[in-house]
């Protein structure tokens, strides 16, 4: 199979000088050239470009006004710059490497210096985009492992509690969905990034990942626990941030693990500070918890139990909002209400 053309775009107000630098460079690129940064800046983000040449001194857009452009084009801001002039100022070059530019070569160097400037630039950028394309492969197995290891995690809590089959599963599917909504409606803009977005959605099937080390004889006890044994399952809270925190002192980068710590401590906190295990109120409680506890709880209204029936959908809801502004974030709540029949979907496609 032919190998794809590599493209190098010359912006250059001066046609001799764009002809001259072409001739250098086609028997080895398809080229495109320019005669304004204008002109050029249309068509270059749409191209698979591995370099462009660039003049400094050019009517109307300067060369440092081009490149400003272009680094602010994310399609191709880290496509190599050389500057190609006539101005050998030592005050210029040095503006235009601090501009980003990679290389800066004056007209007065042979034709084969150029050409090898080129070439070496052209090599190293090709070079970092192999780099980067192996490390987003590594990461992406990297998750794929982790998420893996979740599912495994998850799978393990569920089988120690039997009265909880495929919750794991749906409260993962209810949080991203809500976190969706609070995304449509502009809430938690800041704390709400793709990488949180994506380590919350990740970890939310082990928010009870605490109950591994609850008695078996309180988890599948067949009927009401006493209060003393609601008092030991409460600690299921504890036991999971205690593992995670454990957890994050082995590694450099934790913040999955801190999500996933903040989830696993807060999520039976309530909004008037009524909840446990710390009894945190308001914003005081970690927003992955404020998030997980609406799917927690909505989950849990709607399944059976060795204690009660199921829940209609309807009847959940109704107890949804009632609790907003006393056990569930205001903001959060009115999220659910937006997106409710969505979590009805969500329970009828993931029946256990």
């Amino acid at each position: 199979m032919a190998t794809p053309p590599k493209h190098i775009a010359i912006i250059d107000d001066n046609r001799m000088k764009r002809q001259f630098l072409a001739g250098l460079l086609d028997d080895a690129f398809s080229i495109h050239a320019y005669g304004s940064g204008e002109e050029a800046l249309k068509e270059l983000p749409h191209l698979d470009l591995q370099c462009i040449l660039l003049d400094i001194d050019m009517p109307g857009e300067d060369g440092f006004q081009v490149i400003r452009r272009i680094k602010d084009m994310p399609a191709i801001a880290d496509v190599p710059v050389i500057f190609v002039t006539s101005l050998t100022d030592q005050d210029i070059e040095r503006r235009g490497l601090e501009s980003g530019a990679v290389d800066f070569v004056g007209n007065q160097f042979s034709p084969e210096i150029i050409r090898a400037r080129v070439l070496h630039h052209v090599d190293l950028y090709g070079y970092r985009c192999r780099l980067e394309e192996r490390v987003r492969e590594n990461t992406k197995t990297i998750f794929e492992l982790q998420d893996a290891i979740m599912v495994a995690l998850s799978d393990l809590v569920e089988c120690r509690d039997e009265n909880t089959a495929g919750h794991a599963q749906r409260t993962r599917a209810y949080v991203e969905r809500l976190i969706r909504q609070l995304q449509e409606d502009g809430s938690f803009h800041d704390e709400l990034t793709d990488s949180f977005v994506r380590d919350v959605i990740r970890a939310s099937p082990l928010h009870d990942i605490g109950k591994i080390g609850v008695r078996d004889a309180i988890l599948n006890k067949p009927g009401r626990l006493s209060k003393e044994e609601f008092e030991e399952i409460k600690r299921h809270t504890i036991f999971g941030a205690s593992a995670i925190s454990r957890a994050m002192q082995t590694v450099h980068d934790g913040s999955f693990l801190q999500v996933l710590r903040d989830m696993t401590f807060s999520h039976h906190e309530r909004w008037d500070g009524t909840g446990y295990p710390l009894g945190l109120d308001g914003e005081r409680i970690p927003l992955v918890g404020r998030i997980m506890a609406i799917a927690d709880v909505y989950d849990a209204l709607i399944s059976r139990r060795p204690y009660k029936d199921p829940m209609s959908h309807e009847q959940a809801v109704n107890i949804i909002r009632e609790g907003i502004g006393s056990h569930f974030d205001p903001v959060v709540g009115a999220a659910f209400l937006a997106c409710e029949a969505d979590f009805l979907s969500i329970a009828q496609t993931h029946r256990a």
